[in-house]
């Protein structure tokens, strides 16, 4: 008995073993092995052996108020910059962006370059620091809470944002367990370890202090080769209406075929996550689909989940942009969003959303 006891004590400690990488502030030589099946464990953890001149891991984290009006949304990256299609070069691969929609329309934006990279996995859930840049984090080995810490006197930035989750954590294809794919398309990975969270934002940016508080989200992707060279469009967003939590990630990849995945969650039940059973498509100007070269930012998106429980239907409309940095043969475009639907022939709700679209139109 007593064996048993302490043989149940040890796989709970095992299974909340730390483990820390330290990434370099420069890319590495020679080949990335690159995880895309789920172990199990580490969710939030690094996905690559090594970062090289091809491969990239980042981490996201965002809230939006519930007037749209406001939206934080921090980065923190392990890859060179153009692996992600943006026109400058840091001297490091390592860096944080900051982007903050504030009440007058006007977007805060701020890089921190970092020098090593530490994270450390402990469960599910990670923390790090991008040393020498002024940002960490702190995560629960459950994946229930986060909180990014900046601390940035030279710029006068500092504060945080916080995330309570409310929605469980799964993969492109299915729930968080062993053996998922974690490949969204050929060669990005997803996992989404907070698809929903009541977000807490407390900045001060030179001055200007906000606060404010609505859905949270936080999630990463990562990459075996660079971006451009991957994808053409990339529709992804999350919403929080009534009790349901969404996200939706819709892809044409670079040899034309489309791929879906979508998740929907009602008070902390995931209703219907996977890679089919979703449909995501422009609307209003701009809305041809497939998008066309140089083809303009939609009006917004309507979105359909098939599921076990029938049809749920929302349209998301734009609200305002909270980012839109000039890409390398491409572009990107991120929204605050009003959300409203439900499923058919039941109550119709409203909501937030934070979403964007990214593209490309040559293979780099």
């Amino acid at each position: 008995m007593l064996f048993l006891l302490l043989l149940s004590i040890f796989h709970a400690l095992s299974s909340h073993a730390q483990e820390t990488t330290v990434i370099p502030p420069l890319v590495q030589l020679g080949d990335s092995i690159v995880e895309f099946t789920s172990s199990g464990s580490s969710l939030d953890g690094p996905k690559l052996s090594k970062v090289n001149a091809t491969t990239f891991d980042w981490w996201y984290f965002d809230v939006v108020s519930e007037d749209l009006q406001t939206e934080a949304t921090i980065l923190l990256v392990t890859g060179d910059s153009l692996t992600l299609g943006f026109p400058f070069t840091l001297g490091t691969s390592n860096y944080g962006i900051l982007t903050v929609l504030q009440e007058d329309g006007n977007i805060y934006q701020e890089i921190f370059p970092a020098g090593d990279a530490t994270v450390t996995v402990n469960g599910d859930g990670s923390s790090a620091n991008w040393e020498g840049s002024g940002v960490s984090w702190t995560g629960a080995a459950d994946l229930s809470s986060y909180k990014v810490n900046i601390d940035v006197p030279l710029l006068g930035v500092s504060g945080t944002i916080s995330l309570q989750s409310v929605a469980p954590a799964h993969f492109p294809c299915g729930p968080n367990e062993a053996g998922q794919t974690e490949e969204l398309f050929p060669n990005i990975g997803w996992a989404n370890a907070i698809p929903d969270a009541v977000g807490t934002v407390d900045l001060d940016l030179a001055g200007t202090k906000m606060s404010f508080n609505g859905p949270g989200y936080h999630d990463k992707n990562w990459g075996a080769r660079r971006l451009p060279s991957t994808v053409t469009s990339w529709y992804w967003g999350h919403g929080h209406v009534g009790p349901y939590s969404l996200v939706w990630f819709d892809a044409i990849a670079i040899d034309g075929q489309e791929y879906f995945s979508g998740y929907l969650s009602k008070d902390g039940t995931i209703i219907s996550a996977g890679c089919s059973g979703i449909t995501v498509r422009p609307t209003g100007d701009n809305s041809e689909y497939p998008p066309a070269p140089l083809q303009g930012d939609p009006s917004g998106f309507h979105i359909e989940y098939a599921t076990d429980e029938g049809n749920f239907v929302v349209d998301v409309e734009n609200y305002a942009v909270a980012w839109k940095p000039p890409l390398i043969s491409g572009g990107y475009t991120r929204w605050s969003g009003n959300i409203t639907g439900g499923f058919e022939g039941q109550e119709t709700y409203t909501g937030a959303t934070v979403h964007e679209w990214i593209r490309f139109y040559i293979n780099i």
